[in-house]
């Protein structure tokens, strides 16, 4: 079987696509929570099913989006980046 150009074209395509994804996956989002008993509870919260949404009103008790860092991103969705140590 003889591959023409096209189908070079392709796999290579294929394959930097794939490298593209793969390089996004190791990226670490945000410093991971503490282990402290404070914060522990707010994981022990979801695991007792409450919704994240509701969970994380409680992070805005000691974190108040004005004392973040001026490159944080503008969301209230601290547990998608921040997780537990």
């Amino acid at each position: 079987m003889k591959f023409s150009g096209k189908d070079l074209a392709f796999a290579g395509g294929a394959v930097a696509v794939l490298v593209v994804v793969l390089m996004g996956t190791g990226k670490e989002l945000g410093p991971n929570v503490p282990g402290d008993m404070d914060h522990q509870a707010f994981f022990s919260q979801l695991e007792q099913g409450q919704r994240r949404v509701e969970v994380e009103q409680g992070c805005r008790q000691c974190h108040p989006l004005a004392d973040l860092p001026e490159a944080h991103p503008h969301k209230e969705e601290c547990m998608v980046c921040h997780q537990p140590s």
